[in-house]
């Protein structure tokens, strides 16, 4: 490459669909990527919606299987997925649901190399359109990503479905949103790669920083329609934001202190439970507070959590009793080598990790109710 020259990528799914009443309507987005389609979803999602989307699939002549998904994207429940579909002669896997059901679905496409289908019936992350497979242990903890070669064949969202899901989902996916912004800039300005192994392009920039806006001017409304589950301009701006701009924002971008530090709050026996979108949206303050941001910055921020319904601190995710030995845990492994923590323009120790977590702890979080 001559002097002087970067290498840029960013990557998209072949198709991103976004529609009221999508689910009924889907064999023929589905169809052109396999015709036994093998579904990974929970026992909630089978119950409410299997017979919904084995219909729909079946208008097309899509004869579908949904085995039983439970617990964790784990290395165990990966194997024993990619083998049912294997056995089974299944040519597409869908993956229905939360984060860790479509991590799950992209983690088989991974092993088996067939074409992957996402169908979000939540907006709570921004994992849908990546490339990504977060993978736990089957007790929770945290392992790391893997990746496909290439981003999902269709992301499939009925924002009819999105908006009858429990708020505290929307809530959550908004603060994977918003911190996209925070951590691309990071990247950005370090010089540090994308999850491509390349410099960020300036689309990529551009969608982080367009999803920051729209949760900003749209984030509030959209959360007290969805608490009402009513469909409206702000709602579906917002759907869009948390998982298509964001997606793209922060897998083109890359992620740095708020990740680094809410994903590793995963090491806490009391941690189960937190949403990824409520830990990161802890890991953004953490990561703010390195960043040396002023306390009238810091407090604005803290008030729009309050708007859109976000944690303020620790023990709002149930995290009150944590102790200096639990945030010294935290730390460490936040700031491990190769942690994406040292995406951030300053160096980052676990000390430093430790006394932006004793700050987030120490956090009054007396604000008005939204």
């Amino acid at each position: 490459m001559p002097a002087g020259y970067t290498m840029i990528s960013i990557g998209f799914p072949l198709i991103y669909r976004q529609e009221a009443g999508l689910l009924d309507r889907i064999g023929p987005l589905v169809a052109p990527f396999g015709k036994r389609p093998y579904v990974v979803a929970d026992a909630f999602v089978r119950e409410t919606y299997g017979a919904r989307l084995e219909a729909a699939l079946a208008a097309s002549g899509l004869k579908a299987a949904c085995d039983p998904f439970e617990g964790e994207c784990s290395p165990r429940a990966i194997d024993l997925a990619a083998a049912r579909l294997r056995d089974g002669g299944f040519d597409c896997v869908i993956g229905m649901g939360g984060g860790k059901a479509i991590d799950a679905a992209k983690a088989v496409r991974i092993e088996t190399g067939v074409p992957v289908i996402v169908l979000p019936t939540i907006a709570s992350n921004d994992s849908p359109t990546s490339r990504l497979a977060i993978t736990y242990e089957d007790d929770g903890t945290f392992i790391g990503p893997r990746f496909m070669a290439t981003n999902p064949e269709a992301v499939l969202v009925d924002s009819e479905i999105i908006v009858r899901a429990p708020l505290r989902f929307f809530c959550a996916g908004i603060a994977d949103a918003f911190v996209t912004m925070f951590e691309a800039e990071q990247v950005v300005a370090s010089g540090n790669p994308n999850f491509f192994g390349t410099q960020p392009t300036e689309a990529a920039l551009c969608l982080a920083r367009h999803c920051h806006a729209v949760i900003r001017e749209h984030g509030a409304a959209a959360v007290r329609d969805v608490a009402a589950q009513r469909l409206s301009p702000a709602v579906d701006k917002v759907i869009e934001a948390n998982i298509l701009l964001s997606g793209l924002g922060f897998e083109g971008c890359g992620v740095a202190g708020a990740h680094a530090i809410g994903m590793a709050l995963s090491v806490l026996p009391g941690a189960k439970g937190i949403l990824h979108g409520e830990e990161v949206a802890i890991g953004l303050l953490a990561q703010l507070h390195l960043e040396g941001r002023d306390p009238a910055f810091l407090d604005e921020v803290l008030n729009f959590y309050g708007e859109i319904r976000l944690p303020r601190s620790l023990a709002e995710v149930g995290l009150s009793g944590t102790s200096d030995e639990d945030r010294a845990r935290v730390a460490a492994f936040a700031a491990r080598p190769g942690s994406r923590i040292h995406n951030m323009t300053r160096s980052v120790t676990p000390a430093d990790v430790e006394t932006a977590l004793a700050w987030v702890a120490s956090l009054d979080t007396d604000y008005p109710e939204p």
